[in-house]
């Protein structure tokens, strides 16, 4: 071989290899140039509790809404008149069409979450429609859409969720005459897990055409973030009733205090750290115990629903609060094992829990999620239901379209402004006509 030959065969070999590289490669934000300033990881996920909605909007009417989706669960004993589904639209104001993004919270949280409303006035202010709809572990979303009444399966579940989605999109079209240009999706934490295997679906089905996806801060492993949780919130054993009702309290008038204030001010979230005076372990507490009583509402209805007489505590229309009690006891991973699997046994899909957990996992979707272009990623180095490696999974999944922070823990950098702009610049594309 010529020696010239040669050597431009060698300059090709190695601009090829960096070009993989320019493009492979996710984007690591550096923490010097990063200056969100809680680098306690369980501080950072405790500005979560302080996020809302300002429900001032002068561009946009905020729409609470309901939709009839199953005929038949409006009449659960104890649930009467309760089987609609409820969500929100934030509607630009203008004549024209407008793009629409769906905003899917987290493990349990509802259409009226402060993590969503909080975001959905952000997009709403730079010209997005936004539909925020409760996630499918919700008890919302358990009696009024899930099929099978069993939320957990993330594969079933989805089904249930697209084809929300799609008659929320019908209805608001009939009753607010929207108007909606392209589409994006939002998924917060176990949302964005339900994110990822939405654009799997809408890919095969095609019934929506949604153009863009951002996936924040999602499980890998959605049974490996519940084992998490579970710890955090076993570290009430070690607090009596009275030191647990204690901290919760404490926390609740602080989150209080501070949201009396204009959440658009700068010193909203400042001073976290000193305001919220509580070591790591009672933080902890609250973060898991939070959760879990979401994920208890859900399997409060679920026992209802399918009078499935699994929770024992007596119930009447005099006394619920015991069987809720015994429902937020629970946990995930126990729900999972005590009504989820013998759910789908009974239906003739014998498994376990190992391959439950790889249904139920971003893993399972690899390939799809490697090859659309239009899913993207944001996560923290310091999340609290993720390891490391987990981070580095989810780095080789999806190249340069992640972007990794340093800090924020679980969702606690959502508000901060750098974040914010990154969020908007993944779906800018979709308001160019």
């Amino acid at each position: 071989m010529r020696p010239q030959k040669s050597a431009l065969l060698i300059a090709c070999f190695f601009l090829a290899i960096l070009s993989f590289q320019s493009t492979a490669f996710a984007q690591r934000i550096d923490e010097k140039s990063y200056q969100y300033p809680y680098k306690n990881p369980y501080i950072a996920t405790a500005t979560v509790g302080i996020m809302r909605g300002n429900e001032e909007l002068p561009a946009t009417d905020i729409n609470d809404l309901r939709i009839k989706v199953l005929d038949h669960r409006d009449n659960i004993y104890l649930l009467e008149g309760k089987g609609t589904l409820r969500y929100r639209f934030y509607q630009q104001k203008g004549p024209g069409p407008a793009p629409l993004i769906f905003i899917i919270p987290g493990l349990g949280g509802s259409a009226y979450s402060g993590t969503a409303r909080f975001l959905a006035e952000w997009f709403s202010g730079n010209g997005f429609h936004v539909l925020i709809l409760p996630s499918p572990f919700n008890w919302n979303f358990t009696l009024a859409a899930s099929n099978s009444g069993y939320p957990g399966h993330t594969q079933e579940d989805t089904q249930d969720l697209y084809s929300v989605m799609q008659r929320v999109l019908d209805d608001i079209k009939i009753h607010c005459q929207a108007k909606i240009g392209k589409i994006g999706m939002l998924g917060l934490s176990d949302g964005g897990l339900y994110t990822a295997y939405i654009s799997k679906t809408d890919l095969e089905k095609k019934r929506i055409g949604i153009d863009t996806y951002l996936l924040v801060n999602p499980p890998v492993d959605l049974f490996e973030a519940a084992r998490k949780i579970y710890q955090m919130a076993s570290i009430g054993k070690n607090y009596d009733d009275n030191e647990k009702d204690y901290i919760q309290a404490y926390a609740f008038g602080v989150a209080s205090q501070v949201q009396d204030n204009d959440i658009n001010s700068p010193d909203y979230f400042a001073n976290w750290n000193r305001r919220l005076q509580l070591e790591d372990q009672q933080i902890k507490f609250l973060i898991g115990k939070s959760l879990d009583d979401e994920v208890g509402d859900a399997i409060y209805v679920v026992d209802l629903a399918n009078n499935a007489s699994i929770l024992r505590t007596p119930i009447s229309w005099a006394y619920r609060s015991g069987r809720l009690e015994e429902a937020r006891s629970y946990g995930l991973m126990r729900y999972v094992e005590t009504f989820l699997i013998p759910r789908l046994r009974r239906a003739g899909k014998p498994i376990d829990l190992k391959a439950l957990d790889f249904q139920n996992s971003i893993r399972a979707i690899r390939p799809v999620l490697e090859n659309n272009q239009s899913v993207f990623l944001m996560h923290n180095l310091d999340d609290v239901l993720i390891s490391r490696e987990d981070i580095a999974y989810l780095e080789k999944i999806f190249g340069d379209r992640a972007i990794i922070y340093p800090h924020g823990g679980h969702l606690g950098n959502l508000w901060y402004p750098e974040n914010k702009k990154h969020m908007l610049d993944v779906f800018k594309p979709l308001l160019q006509s």
